[in-house]
């Protein structure tokens, strides 16, 4: 009986089976209502209860396949839509500016779709890649309960709109979650306790770092082996705050202050950035830029390349950085007290940021170049402990900055800029702005600073800040073509200052500026070098770039302000227009900075050039000899300058007797350039010009 029954029993089993398979495979779809959005720069939140999901779990067998919407408005340009899960993950649907025209009709995404909602036309009706990665919702969390599309019409007051309807379908083909175990690079791990990190406020973070060394792989099970401590964090950056991947505010703490830390290598300190490199598809342009500028003898942000973990999630490749302020390993100018309110100690060190007006500071005597003022922005000391005489000081010295640069007089030697500007810094700053047409240079985020008088007391301007949308990265404001100035551009709402125009008036400047380009052409920026540089970079990204672009899946997406075509666009790409741009920007570069190479510091003629003395190697890297002749017993002094006729290194100073001398000159320390070996003896003064080029 029991024998005859198996056949019976086995059939309803595989039913059962079937119909639990085919209730599993089938898509399950959740619409919900919408209304209209709020039109005053906040964000709207739009609720759908999702319940009884069957299996509840969401992973990489079963997860969210696609989500829809339908909204009416009229320049869906001011739009962030976002989708929020009931753990409270958010990934971004479409990114304001990056769309354009009116309306999405039924439009979808799906992550694993080809073409990205970007590159389409209004009203975007199909099934289209988010600007997101929805596979971050599928990481293991519940899809049971509330769940939010989040619109934010950023431009308040001008054009309103309604989600007419949205929806999400849940199945058996969503994109997986990224699984991230090891790198190639450092990794920073952050855990908030579930804190949310936010846009004006500063939380408490668990933060750890694992480096085990160059050509170990870091792994995330290994030690927290370079930092195991507490953070504060915060968001930060201005434009880039509402983009998906936000770049971080960090302070080293310990117990609720802040304490120094030597991370990854950087000298001590308690202040870093995290910057995300999310509009820069390369993930170079910012370290090229500080690279290049640290390289030719100034201070800028050192920084690390690694890969970041935040409350378990995988968040892409970051620059973790120093941030710019006073301290014997960044700005290096004097420290204040509050009691330094008399010459000499209140003639400095001062840092000023030409900024927007958001922090205390002041506006500019004198207009810049589109007839409205700039703003000074108090960075050390800071607004809240500068005294009153020190900003009497500091504003009454850039007054006079300004005073000078717009009279007659303002290139004479004795009582025109050269007497309050370090012009070396300038000309370095104005080559590598305007290498990059970084767009927001001379007028955003500018640092200048003073040091004490019994240091110099000019104005130098730097450390440079921010290329990441520099280096063909901008479309507007003419960055986007390598031909033509970027200080020239006109700006109504943050004008640069109209030094930059007076500077060219000055054959003095001019010929120095193309002295210093021809120099720095040879080396730091030849194309050899700056392919090098961005090829060697991309390749150490070989495996991280895979992994950031999975997560932020923007290869191919018009990001705003991108001007590059996206249509099939892959990292590769990207790299090749990076370096192709650069071919051509140097090349204009090359035909617009126009001058005679002389340094009249010094008073140095072309025949005071002595073919008599002898250096080798010639170029050279970290050494070089020279080989000279006395004619009886002579006080000899032998000096190395720089291409601005400064000495930077004395080699010897004293007597010699009669005969053939030779001198080793270790350079290890100097930056590649041009220089000059002066050799005063028997009464008369030698030159020689000697090229370093420590990279080849």
């Amino acid at each position: 009986m029991f024998h005859n029954q198996t056949p019976t029993i086995m059939k309803k089993i595989i039913s059962i089976i079937c119909l639990l398979l085919c209730f599993y495979a089938k898509a399950q779809l959740f619409t919900g209502t919408g209304g209209i959005i709020l039109n005053n720069g906040t964000d709207t939140y739009f609720n759908l209860s999702v319940s009884g999901l069957t299996p509840s779990i969401l992973d990489s067998t079963f997860g969210i396949e696609e989500v829809c919407i339908n909204i009416n408005h009229p320049t869906v340009e001011e739009l962030y839509i976002y989708l929020q899960s009931p753990a409270g993950n958010i990934v971004e649907l479409t990114e304001a500016s990056s769309c354009k025209g009116a309306n999405y009709t039924n439009t979808c995404f799906d992550s694993k779709s080809g073409t990205s909602v970007t590159v389409a036309t209004a009203p975007y009706t199909g099934l289209y890649k988010p600007i997101g990665y929805l596979g971050r919702f599928n990481n293991g969390q519940s899809g049971n309960g509330t769940w939010q599309l989040i619109v934010k019409d950023y431009l308040a007051f001008v054009d309103s709109g309604t989600v007419v309807s949205w929806s999400i379908k849940f199945g058996t083909s969503p994109s997986p979650a990224l699984i991230f175990t090891s790198s190639n690079l450092p990794i920073v791990i952050i855990n908030t306790n579930n804190q949310p990190i936010g846009d004006t406020t500063t939380i408490l973070a668990s933060m750890g770092i694992i480096d085990n060394g160059i050509g170990i792989r870091n792994k995330m099970t290994d030690t927290w082996n370079n930092y195991n401590g507490k953070a504060t964090i915060s968001i930060r950056g201005n434009s880039t705050r509402n983009f998906e991947k936000n770049s971080f505010s960090l302070q080293t703490d310990s117990s609720g202050k802040q304490v120094n830390s030597s991370l990854l290598g950087l000298p001590s300190d308690n202040d870093w950035d995290l910057i995300a490199p999310y509009q820069d598809k390369s993930l170079i342009r910012i370290p090229l830029g500080y690279t290049i500028f640290r390289e030719m003898g100034h201070y800028a942000a050192r920084f690390k390349n690694v890969e970041v973990v935040i409350d378990n999630e995988y968040r892409g490749v970051y620059t973790f950085m120093e941030t710019p302020k006073q301290g014997k390993h960044r700005i290096n100018v004097s420290k204040m007290t509050t009691a330094d309110n008399s010459v000499p100690t209140i003639t400095g060190g001062y840092i000023i940021r030409i900024d927007r007006p958001k922090s205390a500071g002041w506006y500019s005597l004198f207009p810049g170049n589109s007839n409205k003022k700039f703003y000074y922005a108090y960075e050390y000391p800071k607004a809240k402990v500068i005294t009153s005489p020190q900003q009497v000081y500091i504003k009454s010295f850039l007054d006079t900055i300004e005073t000078v640069m717009n009279s007659p007089s303002f290139a004479s030697l004795t009582d025109g800029y050269p007497k309050y500007l370090e012009i070396g810094s300038f000309i370095d700053y104005f080559i590598i702005n305007e290498l990059s047409k970084n767009i927001d240079a001379y007028k955003l985020s500018t640092y200048l600073y003073k040091d004490n008088i019994s240091k110099g007391g000019k104005l130098h301007i730097g450390p440079v800040w921010d290329f990441g949308i520099a280096w063909h990265n901008c479309n507007y404001g003419n960055a986007f073509d390598p031909t033509g100035w970027q200080y020239q551009l006109q700006d109504t709402v943050y004008p640069t200052p109209i030094w930059w125009n007076r500077f060219f008036e000055d054959p003095n400047f001019v010929n120095s500026l193309y002295c210093r380009w021809t120099e720095l052409r040879q080396n730091i920026l030849s194309i050899k070098y700056l392919n090098n540089y961005i090829d060697s970079t991309a390749n150490v990204f070989n495996e991280s770039e895979q992994r950031n672009f999975i997560q932020w899946p923007i290869l191919g997406t018009y990001i705003w302000p991108n001007p590059q075509n996206q249509l099939n666009a892959n990292y590769q790409s990207e790299i090749t227009d990076f370096k192709n741009w650069i071919v051509n920007r140097t090349a204009w570069m090359d035909a617009n900075i126009l001058g005679m190479c002389t340094i009249r510091t010094t008073g140095i003629k072309e025949n005071n050039f002595d073919n008599n003395m002898t250096v080798y190697p010639n170029p050279f890297s970290s050494s070089v000899f020279a080989k000279y002749e006395i004619n009886g017993n002579s006080k000899v002094k032998l000096e190395l300058l720089n291409s601005m006729g400064v000495e930077v290194l004395q080699i010897f100073d004293g007597n010699k007797t009669s005969g053939i001398h030779q001198e080793e000159i270790a350079t290890e320390k100097l930056a590649d350039g041009i220089y000059i070996l002066r050799l005063t003896a028997d009464g008369k003064t030698s030159y020689k010009k000697l090229i370093k080029l420590d990279k080849y």
